[in-house]
């Protein structure tokens, strides 16, 4: 019987390994549409086929009067969460059993703690992807199932979410709850949640959630919002879920949390096509896209500033983003709510530049932001989608624009 469930699940691994990029990254001869967009694409810079997007590239010099500065938290790091409250920050880690688990860390990086490790309430497989309620006293999780051989375990990891459920954890790591389940099926159609967010108040969560393959790449998944509530002795509990499919037609969705005022929630979607930015008010359900670029540009992992005013997100926009083999490139970027005054905030790949990691893998992913709004502190993947390691990464802290001083500010300094 387990040979036939992971028979079964065979399409499902294909699904959500490396042909995944086939929704964002294009064979290059679909980029031959981006010149005079103003980004110097490397296949552009290599073939001198636009010079008005390149001639003002990377040869000029750098300057670093308006650099950000950057410091590594951790060199070991994964999907993180700031806790406005106390400062403390939640983040995943991989262990050396291959699975990851939840830590917490203080704002330099120190005083880490596992809260997970052989915490015997949860499954003690993948735990991640947290998120902390405002009381700053718990933590949503999400935790993959005690199901099925290790086999299958690199697709179960928090920033992939198959088989996932979603628990809270207190925020000392003594008490897990199982809030909401997932079918446990092994096959092309198997379930999983991503990215749970509370609202400002407390009062709500958004995640995202796998309903079945349905032949598309990364599955079809749904956004889903519910009432949050917690009782001291009962424990937590969600009421009556709501479900949002924006554009009506089956994709896949991320969400990415709440507006200041939770009105509005941020998410990434392939409903038109690539993966791309909207902001979705919850009131009416209508849907604005904030980016809209090229099959040939992979955006993600947006989140407001704390005032509401500013975004700032992952983008492929100006780096590789590859089908085969798989290759893909990332950095940070900011722009207002309205999705205007786009720009670009780091430079992990710019041979010469303060940033330069000057790593094969180097993925800006996800990141939060600190309670008024002068930083955020990020994850950064270092290992490729089909490695161990898949996932994990540094956690880097980010003075943004205007908050940076010191003669060194721009160097990516070691802790």
């Amino acid at each position: 019987m387990r040979k036939n469930a992971e028979i079964m699940l065979l399409p499902l691994i294909i699904l959500l390994g490396i042909t995944v990029s086939a929704i964002s990254c294009q064979s290059r001869q679909w980029f031959k549409g981006n010149c005079g967009d103003g980004i110097c694409q490397r296949w552009e810079q290599r073939r001198n086929s636009c010079p008005e997007d390149c001639k003002n590239d990377e040869k000029a010099p750098i300057s670093l009067k308006n650099v950000i500065e950057i410091k590594t938290l951790t060199e070991n790091g994964g999907h993180l969460a700031w806790n406005k409250k106390n400062n403390l920050i939640a983040f995943d880690r991989l262990g050396s059993d291959g699975y990851f688990d939840l830590w917490i860390m203080d704002a330099q990086g120190k005083n880490q703690v596992c809260l997970t490790c052989n915490q015997p309430q949860l499954p003690n497989r993948h735990t991640g992807q947290p998120d902390w309620h405002p009381s700053g006293k718990l933590l949503i999780i999400q935790a993959q199932k005690n199901l099925g051989t290790r086999k299958y375990d690199s697709k179960c990891v928090p920033g992939a979410g198959l088989l996932n459920d979603l628990w809270v954890i207190t925020a000392d790591g003594k008490k897990a709850w199982k809030l909401h389940s997932v079918r446990s099926d092994l096959s092309k159609d198997s379930a999983g949640v991503l990215h749970p967010h509370f609202s400002h108040d407390g009062l709500k969560l958004l995640w995202s959630e796998r309903l079945r393959g349905n032949g598309r790449p990364f599955g079809e998944w749904i956004l889903r919002i519910a009432d949050f509530t917690f009782d001291e002795r009962q424990g937590p509990s969600l009421g009556k879920i709501r479900d949002y499919n924006p554009g009506g037609r089956s994709s896949f969705f991320e969400s990415h949390g709440f507006s200041p005022d939770d009105k509005y929630i941020l998410f990434t979607g392939n409903q038109d096509g690539p993966l791309e930015i909207y902001e979705m008010e919850l009131e009416t359900g209508a849907v604005k896209r904030l980016t809209n670029n090229s099959k040939g540009i992979w955006d993600e992992h947006a989140h407001y500033s704390p005032d509401g005013t500013k975004i700032v997100w992952m983008s492929s926009r100006g780096l590789r983003c590859e089908v085969k083999p798989f290759y893909l490139q990332t950095e940070f970027w900011i722009m207002d709510r309205d999705g205007s005054n786009k720009q670009r905030l780091t430079y992990f790949h710019n041979s010469g530049h303060p940033h330069y990691l000057g790593r094969k893998w180097a993925v800006a992913a996800d990141f939060d932001w600190n309670k008024d709004g002068s930083q955020i502190v990020g994850l950064v993947i270092t290992n490729s989608p089909d490695s161990k390691k898949r996932g994990s990464g540094i956690n880097v802290l980010i003075n943004l624009p205007g908050q940076s001083s010191g003669p060194d500010s721009g160097a990516l300094r070691p802790r």
